[in-house]
């Protein structure tokens, strides 16, 4: 889909938005491997257990390396989310229709030739992972997932998980250690193991 699609089912089933990265790739482990070989160090050095500005590593400016990391040939090489497949297997066999969002090609900056490259090296990845049962259709490139017109969403980043909840949008958190705080806040339906606990959400939105 384009940059600035949104999407939504042309079915009466229910829609799930999915966020990429924290909920279907595990990009804290492939974005670790970068940072750890920019610092010459091994992996293990640096801990998995970070916070959204990944101070545990001692990175300055969160967004640069980001930013690097998007561009880089690692982004195309990420795990998935344990659980990420047999949870989505699930969704889909209870008759979700499930979207896959990023805003990755905004996370690089303005250059076109940058965000083509990204969107490019996210298709391919996604291409990679046919398990999933997500086309590149079911796939969005969006500034702001939010918007999506979809019945709710599983995200991981904070700040877009108050968000959601502000705008009386059906939210349930994939825990991780960079959100421990929002998954108290009021409103929100916390995923509490993981893609194991898919049913939860399954009871309570599907048709």
């Amino acid at each position: 889909m384009t940059p600035a699609a949104s999407a939504s089912s042309n079915s009466s089933a229910p829609t799930v938005v999915l966020t990429m990265d924290g909920v279907i790739a595990n990009w804290v482990k492939g974005l670790r491997a970068h940072v750890a070989a920019r610092l010459a160090v091994a992996d293990r050095q640096l801990p998995l257990n970070v916070s959204w500005d990944l101070s545990e590593w001692g990175v300055d400016n969160p967004a640069a390396v980001i930013r690097d990391f998007l561009l880089s040939p690692m982004s195309g090489r990420l795990k998935l989310v344990e659980g990420a497949e047999a949870g989505i297997a699930r969704l889909q066999s209870a008759g979700f229709k499930v979207l896959a969002a990023t805003r990755r090609d905004r996370m690089v900056g303005n250059n076109p030739d940058d965000q083509s490259k990204t969107r490019e090296i996210t298709r391919q990845w996604l291409a990679g992972e046919p398990q999933l049962g997500i086309s590149e259709d079911d796939m969005v490139f969006t500034e702001d997932p939010v918007g999506l017109d979809a019945d709710v969403w599983v995200d991981d980043a904070p700040r877009r998980v108050k968000r959601l909840v502000e705008a009386d949008k059906a939210v349930w958190v994939l825990p991780q250690p960079w959100n421990r705080p929002v998954v108290q806040h009021p409103g929100v339906h916390v995923l509490f193991d993981g893609w194991s606990s898919v049913d939860d959400l399954i009871a309570t939105h599907a048709n």
